[in-house]
């Protein structure tokens, strides 16, 4: 249910995004903060969106054992035990997302900021279940699972380029609309970071 209602979000953000975006082409300092401040927020609310509906399956747990006693704090209960723990995720994932693409190296490989956004997102939830639990805990899943976040990360860069050009060709015939490329290609990078995620989550010690 988070991976369906968080791809609903994604293409519908990416609709309306896209065509304010057209539409402030003409205004350099609005285009500026729409396109390099606004666009990384918004991916970041619905990264932390999907990333809160999917706790804790998202991590491989149940939230109760077999004898149906919860073994796991609830959301609510767990962010209650912090300050402000959903702006000090936002403001981390945020960071992330501006300060990355000023990298010259990671500039030149974009595909990997959703991925590592995401994957913080996700660190700093696990670590404050950790704590709550009193259980210790390792937020590197081991060399191989990072070697294939990286392989899938290009993937889905490749894969979210190719749907980009084929849908945008038969979108462009029937609708006509604003930028269909970069609706295509920015909603699919982000439904593909899912299985993404889930080989970091579901490999955490």
């Amino acid at each position: 249910m988070a991976t369906v209602l968080y791809t609903l979000m994604a293409v519908t953000f990416e609709i309306i995004y896209q065509n304010l975006l057209h539409k402030v082409h003409n205004v350099p300092g609005t285009y500026w903060i729409a396109r390099y401040l606004g666009l990384p927020f918004f991916h970041i609310l619905l990264l932390t969106g999907f990333i809160y509906m999917s706790y804790p399956v998202l991590f491989g747990l149940e939230s109760y054992n077999a004898e149906g006693l919860r073994i796991l704090p609830t959301l609510s209960q767990l962010l209650n035990n912090k300050s402000g723990p959903t702006m000090q995720l936002i403001n981390t994932l945020f960071v992330i997302s501006v300060l990355l693409p000023l990298v010259p190296l990671i500039r030149q490989f974009m595909a990997l900021i959703l991925p590592l956004q995401a994957i913080a997102g996700s660190a700093v939830l696990y670590d404050w279940l950790a704590q709550y639990t009193g259980q210790n805990f390792s937020l590197f899943p081991g060399w191989y699972i990072a070697g294939l976040i990286l392989l899938f990360s290009f993937v889905s860069e490749l894969i979210a380029r190719m749907l980009a050009n084929v849908l945008s060709q038969w979108f462009n015939v029937q609708y006509h609309p604003h930028d269909i490329q970069k609706v295509v290609y920015k909603s699919s990078l982000l439904i593909l970071q899912v299985p993404v995620l889930l080989l970091y989550t579901l490999n955490l010690k």
